[in-house]
């Protein structure tokens, strides 16, 4: 049996009563981090959240599981030496926070109990993505999880046009991660290519001094001059009727000089004139 558990992001009381009844069951205990794991479970006993057998305590428990380093770096690898058997045990795989495939490793293992018929099942518990749309105030309209923004800046330019850009109708919006050292630069970004779109930042969610700024990017800048970057970071693009103006989209000018990869630019300034992709990737290279 695999089972994904999701953990707290910040708050340690935002862990569910079935994630405890998991961690008391598991045998083996897949992990971003096994240090971090264990200090997750330390922390969980000695709040008197996670109930242990009265023969042990808190050391002798976390020796009964068997922990293994499973993450972004090694999938493949480790998926490659799995073998069916081990999940005649209750394994449980869980992210260092948050929920498991969100911006986080877990979909090939998944991927895995799939194609050799394995049980799983997969525990709903604290995600910054669900926390933060709720936080944004913005309606019900469509929105798109688009993970992490590329670190390059280039890449991450040609990123906000294409999700600006999105055939999505009249309402829409766009969630991000970002990391508190990237999170000025990609600010700035914004707000030279989006400069009257509407965003929503916030930062270290579920968190004692958690907090959250509306406005452009211009603006929230500006906020966070007096502000101490730290903790993860979640921006929400508001791409809906009634928070853009009507000088939102960038001009055919305005796109046709950034810097950014030529086939890509040339998919963009076709949307924009009506010309052919083919058309417009010549323009560039003239």
């Amino acid at each position: 049996m695999l089972i994904l558990v999701s953990t707290p992001i910040g708050n340690l009381e935002d862990i569910t009563l079935r994630a405890l009844e998991a961690f008391k069951q598991a045998d083996i205990i897949l992990c971003e981090d096994t240090r971090v794991a264990k200090k997750l479970l330390e922390l969980l006993i000695s709040r008197s959240l996670l109930q242990i057998p009265t023969d042990m305590d808190c050391q002798s428990f976390i020796e009964s599981k068997q922990f293994k380093s499973f993450h972004s770096h090694n999938q493949e690898e480790f998926i490659d030496s799995l073998h069916k058997e081990m999940f005649a045990s209750c394994v449980l795989y869980l992210s260092d926070a948050g929920t498991p495939c969100i911006s986080d490793p877990g979909a090939k293992l998944i991927s895995y109990a799939i194609t050799h018929d394995i049980d799983f099942d997969v525990l709903p518990g604290a995600c910054a993505l669900n926390v933060a749309f709720c936080g944004s105030g913005i309606e019900s309209t469509p929105f798109v999880f688009a993970g992490f923004l590329p670190h390059k800046k280039t890449h991450r330019h040609s990123k906000l046009i294409q999700l600006s850009h999105l055939d999505m109708g009249d309402s829409y919006s766009v969630i991000c991660y970002e990391s508190p050292h990237r999170i000025l630069e990609t600010l700035h970004d914004i707000a030279l290519l989006l400069p009257h779109i509407r965003i929503i930042v916030q930062k270290e969610l579920t968190k004692l001094h958690q907090q959250r700024y509306y406005g452009s990017a211009q603006e929230v800048i500006a906020i966070l001059k007096d502000v101490t970057i730290r903790g993860e970071w979640v921006i929400i693009f508001d791409f809906s009727s009634s928070h853009i103006k009507q000088e939102k989209t960038l001009s055919y000018e305005d796109i046709f000089i950034l810097d950014i990869p030529p086939k890509i630019k040339a998919k963009i300034l076709s949307k924009i004139s009506g010309h052919s992709i083919k058309q417009c990737y010549e323009e560039i290279l003239r």
